[in-house]
């Protein structure tokens, strides 16, 4: 046996090394896969708590054992294969040799304190004339999805009418019609799309301002009760709370008022975080707006710093936005879900994911996190 369970975590696993086996002839890895393989070892939370306590040990063991293995996107490999990959592994008997590009590493599981997210690249946001073109740049890209047939996000489609109102495009066409027989909540939302692109282009008439303010007003109010009612969550003693978690709750206000529905992921089934689940995560999960002590003890928080969480919820959604794809294509009625030993792994972290038939991410949180 050239490599241990063990030995293999040490030199390659504890650092999401990207790795190349070469497989004994005739193994049963050898067989399955052909001579190599390229990709990187995976772990559960549980069997890398394991390992870290073993490594520390005088005396270290050499286990024969099946290890988990993600190939590179360049294999190309079965379905069957995939999911032996994914489920049961490879026996390390049947690995004949290691390689990976010599760079610095870093065991990401076991770092302390808050963490950058790794290998951001900042684009240049292209440059509008003005309010105008950029609405009419907004309903053009909606106005493809709407003809192909893509299935909107709700804000999307509020978004879609309300800018096709505001440009009066096709507004005597059938389907236009049909916005009459909405509910009045949807028609309410649709109009302040519509009055709120006049107002950034300056063409708003004077008579619409008080409607205009009076429906800002209104969406301020039902984002002031979302809020408000994860604050009467989060304790027993309401007044306790919001003496005890002032900071918290002002830094949580800051950063949830301005936030609109937000597409986490692309596909035929678009995955997108509502502005109540966006309000419930960092409510929950993020350090500098947790609230309440009902949930500052046992709630595991993220990591990273709280301009970074959006992202970090697209990098976790991205990395396995064709397995929710799939899911949905073959089951639209039930929840995606990937939790404890299937949890999502990145950068060092495991996440609890949770995604409704609508495409509506229910819960997202980390299960590990480590402390200074």
């Amino acid at each position: 046996m050239n490599f241990s369970c063990e030995e293999i975590y040490a030199m390659y696993g504890q650092y999401d090394a990207f790795v190349t086996l070469e497989f004994h002839y005739n193994t049963e890895a050898f067989n399955l896969f052909g001579n190599r393989l390229m990709g990187v070892f995976i772990y559960t939370i549980e069997e890398r708590k394991q390992l870290e306590e073993i490594l520390q040990k005088d005396l270290i063991p050499r286990t024969d054992t099946k290890i988990k293995f993600s190939p590179s996107s360049l294999e190309k490999l079965t379905a069957e294969n995939l999911e032996i990959l994914d489920r049961y592994g490879i026996q390390v008997s049947n690995i004949n040799t290691v390689s990976s590009f010599n760079r610095p590493r870093k065991n990401r599981f076991v770092e302390k304190g808050t963490k950058e997210i790794p290998n951001q690249i900042t684009l240049q946001a292209p440059q509008f004339s003005g309010w105008q073109e950029l609405n009419r740049v907004r309903f053009g890209f909606l106005n493809s999805l709407y003809k192909s047939g893509q299935t909107f996000t709700p804000y999307q489609e509020i978004e879609y009418w309300g800018l096709r109102t505001h440009l009066s495009l096709g507004l005597d066409l059938e389907d236009y019609s049909q916005l009459k027989n909405r509910d009045e909540e949807f028609v309410k939302k649709v109009r302040l799309v519509e009055l709120e692109s006049k107002y950034q282009e300056l063409s708003i008439d004077e008579e619409q301002l008080p409607e205009f303010a009076k429906l800002v007003m209104e969406k301020m109010s039902f984002k002031r009760r979302v809020i408000d009612n994860e604050i009467q969550m989060s304790g027993e003693n309401i007044q306790g709370v919001i003496k005890n978690f002032k900071e918290e709750i002002e830094e949580l206000k800051k950063c949830c008022f301005p936030f609109q529905e937000d597409i986490i992921g692309f596909g035929k089934k678009p995955i997108y975080l509502t502005f109540e689940r966006f309000v419930h995560i960092y409510a929950r999960h993020v350090t500098e707006t947790q609230i309440g002590e009902r949930f500052s003890g046992d709630k595991t928080v993220f990591q990273y710093k709280l301009d970074d969480i959006k992202y970090l919820i697209k990098m976790v959604v991205e990395t396995v936005n064709d397995e929710i794809q799939d899911h949905f294509k073959e089951n639209a009625d039930q929840p995606f879900r990937r939790l404890g030993k299937r949890a999502v792994y990145i950068d060092g972290h495991y996440y609890r994911l949770v995604i409704e038939p609508n495409g509506s991410i229910l819960d997202f949180h980390p299960y590990n996190r480590n402390e200074e």
